[in-house]
């Protein structure tokens, strides 16, 4: 994996224009900055505190948001750990977490906020979309309770998911996908028991959705090619990557083949040593 460091003012806005899906092309926007990351602790933060530095970051997304839409974006995919960091223990994480519900609920976070109890993460990256008339692609933490019924529920009774959420250009949650494949040093995270094939549909075209290490395993990244023909995905990732099949490229299409794929991903890295 190649690495790069972005300094602390660095904030990166790529567009492109794409010949794909249901129209003759859309616009994409991928954005990176220089996250404000948390202080390293070893207990949690109060709720209050975490909010505050993740606000602080969606503050600087939402200007992102904003400039794309103004520039005709249809779509902007955001960075992974682009909200709150990545400096965690499994404990403390949990402030930063919310629970995120099945896309089928028909939700827009920014007009019901309480519909599934506290969720201002999910409300403001709603309101977003809906403010902007964008895609909004987004990663933040999942959180779900679990109980000694279920014989893989961890000591702490919840799983907590490195996960991706799609809002519309209404503000409607459309997609949500739980990582994979985490990376070695993702030990705040729980792995999915299974491997999710997510797709979510738009006015120009249909997506899959992974993230970031998902890039080097057949599941979901080339699955969702072969199974499911999909020519365009949105991808939050740090890194720039090689892809696990030639079919599956980090470029533009090449062409009206069906084999042709595009990727939306973040050009840069969180961090660098």
């Amino acid at each position: 994996m190649s690495i790069s460091c972005v300094p602390k003012y660095a904030a990166i806005l790529a567009l492109s224009a794409l010949g794909v899906g249901a129209v003759d092309t859309f616009i994409d926007a991928v954005y990176e900055h220089a996250v404000k990351l948390p202080n390293r602790t070893e207990t949690p933060v109060p709720r209050e505190e975490a909010l505050l530095l993740m606000h602080k970051n969606i503050d600087v997304l939402e200007k992102a948001v904003k400039l794309a839409a103004r520039q005709g974006a249809h779509i902007v995919v955001t960075p992974e750990d682009g909200i709150y960091g990545w400096v965690f223990t499994r404990e403390t994480l949990y402030p930063y977490l919310e629970a995120i519900p099945e896309p089928g609920v028909n939700w827009i976070p920014c007009t019901e906020p309480q519909r599934f109890g506290y969720t201002p993460e999910q409300e403001r990256l709603s309101c977003l979309a809906k403010d902007n008339s964008i895609y909004v692609v987004a990663n933040i933490g999942d959180k779900k309770p679990c109980n000694a019924s279920d014989p893989q529920c961890p000591p702490d009774g919840r799983y907590q998911y490195n996960t991706d959420v799609v809002f519309d250009s209404e503000g409607r949650l459309v997609a949500r996908y739980h990582k994979y494949n985490l990376f070695a040093p993702e030990i705040q995270f729980d792995f999915p028991k299974d491997s999710e094939f997510v797709t979510f549909d738009t006015p120009f075209g249909k997506f899959g959705i992974f993230t970031c290490f998902d890039i080097f395993s057949r599941d979901p990244a080339v699955m969702l090619v072969e199974e499911f023909q999909l020519t365009a995905f949105s991808t939050p990732r740090p890194g720039t990557t090689r892809s696990p099949s030639s079919r599956l490229s980090p470029s533009t299409p090449r062409g009206p083949e069906p084999e042709s794929t595009c990727l939306l991903q973040i050009p840069t890295t969180l961090a660098c040593t």
